[in-house]
């Protein structure tokens, strides 16, 4: 038997590679302090933004032409600015308005999903939201709580589960946020 030669493989030395494999650049204690600087200069652009969502639900949910029912579209739009409540709650440590966006988040995708249209639910979250929006008022942690609490009860009263437990929720969020674009 003839030995066969082993094949040799070449792999080429990338400019990337060598970059990576050289010691250098910030610790990583510096680099964090560097993100939580650079998220805090982000801080009150973020506040305005999350102001600006609250206000365009505020718009649909109380708005002259808006009765008792809002209709699908209304419905979706809530739901997107919601979602990027959420985004920016968790983003920026605002855990209060953190639930209770992801609470209107549930609720607006249950009633949805079941063409329920009813704007009371949706209204009662966006109030709460705009109370605890920050800038708007200072609220204890006690009577934060006990808003939260209430906004629970709502939403338990129409048992819809959570968009975070739903199979394929990212996918279905993008759905629903595109159509309502």
């Amino acid at each position: 038997m003839v030995a066969q030669a082993k094949k040799k493989i070449h792999f080429p030395k990338t400019r990337l590679a060598e970059l990576a494999a050289r010691a250098g650049g910030l610790t990583r204690d510096d680099a964090v302090d560097a993100a939580l600087s650079s998220i805090e200069h982000m801080r009150s652009d973020a506040d305005a933004e999350i102001r600006a969502s609250i206000a365009a639900m505020e718009d649909i949910v109380f708005s002259r032409r808006a009765g008792e029912m809002l209709d699908a579209d209304q419905m979706k739009s809530v739901l997107k600015h919601a979602d990027q409540i959420v985004t920016l709650a968790g983003t920026f440590c605002y855990p209060a308005l953190d639930v209770a966006a992801k609470s209107l988040c549930d609720v607006a995708d249950g009633l949805l999903r079941s063409e329920i249209y009813r704007r009371e639910p949706v209204a009662v979250h966006v109030q709460t939201m705009h109370l605890l929006a920050p800038g708007v008022m200072s609220l204890s942690q006690e009577h934060a709580e006990t808003m939260l609490g209430e906004l629970a009860k709502v939403a338990n009263h129409f048992n819809f589960g959570t968009l975070s437990a739903m199979p394929g929720r990212d996918d279905f969020i993008a759905a629903a946020t595109a159509k309502a674009s």
